[in-house]
């Protein structure tokens, strides 16, 4: 990755993920207005997706840090292990929470789909790993990680839309599936790309 690239990721991850966490200071209804139609039913889900996705959005720069790689590969690990932890408890919850959703079904399948996805790379990374097939595990946690930065993406394509009017939940529409989609399609796009260089 570019050095601007990189910068960009870590501070985009890093804040997306720590202003998530103002739940914990503010009421629900201030803080994070989208995520109070989920409470009165699916509160324990709710709850497990604002703790787990951010976390797991916090950790994604470090286990992509080569030097914390070389250097402290337990440390590696065990990040690794509370990432994918807080995924499959954010990814799990998202599925718990999609009967409660108020967009459409265009948007909410859009949803569904990344939650799967997101469970499916981590658990396929993990697995190479512990097989002991590095690359594949990079291949596939590489994929975990673009999945992950879908809170990222969602924000930066439903921030202009918002200012044109739309509501959060129209916003849905575009960001369900291209918050996700995007950053699927640039990631293999550079694998490959990075290849090629080095056939």
């Amino acid at each position: 990755m570019t050095r601007p690239f990189t910068v960009f990721f870590w501070l985009s991850a890093l804040g997306v993920a720590v202003m998530s966490w103002r739940v914990f200071f503010a009421p629900i209804a201030d803080a994070m207005p989208a995520m109070l139609p989920y409470f009165p039913d699916v509160s324990l889900a709710a709850w497990a997706h604002i703790i787990g996705g951010p976390l797991a959005l916090g950790l994604a720069p470090f286990q992509l840090w080569q030097g914390l790689r070389r250097r402290r590969p337990a440390l590696h690990r065990w990040m690794g292990r509370v990432y994918g932890l807080s995924i499959l408890m954010a990814g799990l919850a998202s599925l718990v929470m999609l009967p409660h959703f108020e967009g459409s079904r265009f948007a909410q399948l859009g949803f569904g789909v990344l939650a799967v996805l997101w469970i499916a790379t981590t658990a396929l990374g993990i697995a190479r790993a512990r097989a002991g097939d590095l690359t594949a595990h990079r291949r596939w946690m590489l994929r975990s990680i673009a999945l992950t930065f879908a809170a990222v993406t969602l924000r930066i394509i439903m921030a202009p839309l918002m200012a044109s009017g739309w509501s959060i939940t129209e916003t849905y529409e575009i960001t369900a599936w291209g918050s996700w989609v995007l950053n699927l399609i640039v990631l293999e796009l550079w694998q490959r790309r990075r290849q090629l260089q080095l056939a």
